[in-house]
């Protein structure tokens, strides 16, 4: 895998449906890939079915993973993650790498007293990894912001659909230090660029297990 060569021997399946797990073993089997397939509730972590053999070189969380977790008050939320951050760290060997990508909830937050459609206005970007034809054929935005949750509310102009997410934000003062106790934060990116940027989608950071 990559320029250096990484070979893959076993995945994490958590909150994935049955079925893309059995076409993932096929295409496995198929390329003669013994690749093992565990199946893991974050919160049980590091026990899996089947059980883990070993510790990790690096661990990789996308998207909205983490800011799914919380509820209540910050400190609920950031004591909840912190758990979270905590479990995935005992399946890494030391020096390992944790890469954590988070919506940018700092920028997010600070829209947060606009009109509506000064929000609207201010979530739309030039370019994103995730969306293509971001505001075009998908329309996403912030229908509610608060220190504790942010609503985001999407509309598929094509079938006509509403759905709606709720989020627990972690900011990036708490993502250091949840990171903290466990890693040392490398580098810090924003929407997958190494340029500072106030206005992001995105946020990523790359942390070391100590």
């Amino acid at each position: 895998m990559g320029e250096k060569n990484y070979s893959v021997d076993a995945v994490e399946a958590n909150e994935v449906d049955e079925d893309f797990i059995q076409q993932a073993s096929k295409l496995f089997q198929k390329n003669k890939r013994n690749i093992a397939i565990h199946r893991a509730n974050w919160l049980d972590l590091p026990d899996a079915n089947p059980k883990y053999e070993g510790l990790f070189d690096f661990g990789f969380l996308i998207g909205n993973s983490l800011t799914y977790i919380g509820g209540g008050t910050r400190d609920y939320t950031k004591n909840a993650q912190q758990i979270v951050v905590n479990k995935f760290s005992k399946l890494l060997k030391k020096g390992g790498y944790l890469f954590i990508d988070s919506r940018n909830y700092d920028y997010i937050r600070s829209l947060m007293n606009l009109p509506k459609n000064r929000i609207f206005e201010n979530f739309t970007f030039d370019y994103s990894v995730y969306y293509h034809g971001f505001q075009e054929r998908i329309i996403v935005f912030p229908a509610y912001i608060s220190d504790t949750v942010v609503v985001l509310h999407y509309y598929d102009k094509e079938s006509k659909i509403w759905s709606k997410l709720d989020l627990y934000p972690i900011y990036q003062k708490d993502m250091a230090e949840i990171l903290s106790k466990d890693f040392t934060i490398e580098k810090i990116f924003h929407d997958f660029g190494e340029k500072k940027k106030d206005k992001s989608l995105f946020v990523q950071y790359l942390a070391r297990k100590k």
